[in-house]
């Protein structure tokens, strides 16, 4: 995904290119995708310290609100505004998840925003904002019918995890450093940092012993028929004549 933010380009149109920038200091940007089985979610974290916080700040005053040296809540909802038509022209423009070199089975749901207020108040004040993106896709058919791969176009040298379905396995990666998978639950996540050219492909398969079951005994199981349910022994009134007729030999009949 072409990222959102614009310190790093030094340009006029920094949050809105959405061009694929490297990280930079005082910037952070994550990769958050969990795939399903019929579709996708896409989420992403900004992050902006330091002296990034204040040209941030700058810009939406400066380019995008009335440059008063204080952000408004207007003019942050401008820039929401803004950035989520420049996701949703970028990704139309050019997929990016594919899979099996496909995007043809691939369709963008909706694209979802959270900037925070953090930003509004005196542009030269200080401090950290945090911004949360979240795309969503749906597939045409199941993952595992649409192919054995998924490709993403991601942001360079930045963190991705990648959760896929209950019994899907990772079977070969691409593009990402750094790898971890961790299987949990019968869910695999995968870890890592995205390459410098920002392309990142993950093998995957179905794999049967993912999926959670009953334990199985070892060797062989033979069946047998329930037990009769134990039934109270009636028991006979005590005489003292019979227990006489015992202690002396006789069984006292009945």
């Amino acid at each position: 995904m072409r990222s959102v933010h614009i310190i790093c380009l030094i340009a006029a149109v920094i949050v809105l290119s959405l061009t694929a920038t490297p990280a930079c200091a005082g910037f952070n940007w994550e990769n958050n995708i969990t795939v399903d089985t019929h579709g996708m979610t896409w989420g992403y974290t900004e992050q902006y310290t330091e002296e990034n916080f204040v040209f941030y700040k700058s810009y939406i005053d400066s380019d995008i609100g009335n440059d008063d040296g204080y952000v408004s809540a207007w003019e942050l909802l401008k820039v929401d505004s803004i950035t989520r038509k420049s996701f949703y022209d970028s990704i139309m423009k050019d997929m990016d998840v594919r899979i099996n070199d496909s995007s043809s089975n691939v369709h963008l749901q909706e694209i979802d925003s959270s900037l925070s207020e953090d930003v509004l108040g005196k542009v030269y004040e200080r401090g950290e904002v945090i911004n949360y993106y979240k795309v969503t896709y749906s597939f045409d058919r199941t993952l595992t019918e649409l192919g054995t791969n998924i490709w993403f176009l991601a942001e360079p040298e930045t963190n991705m995890t990648v959760t896929f379905p209950a019994g899907i396995e990772v079977t070969s990666t691409k593009g990402i450093d750094n790898t971890t998978i961790i299987v949990h639950d019968s869910i695999a996540t995968l870890t890592g940092t995205v390459g410098f050219e920002g392309e990142v492909t993950v093998g995957y398969a179905e794999n049967a012993t993912f999926k959670t079951s009953a334990p199985k005994p070892n060797g062989n199981l033979t069946s047998t028929p329930d037990a009769p349910e134990d039934k109270p022994v009636p028991q006979l009134p005590y005489n003292p004549v019979d227990e006489i007729l015992k202690w002396l030999g006789f069984d006292p009949k009945r």
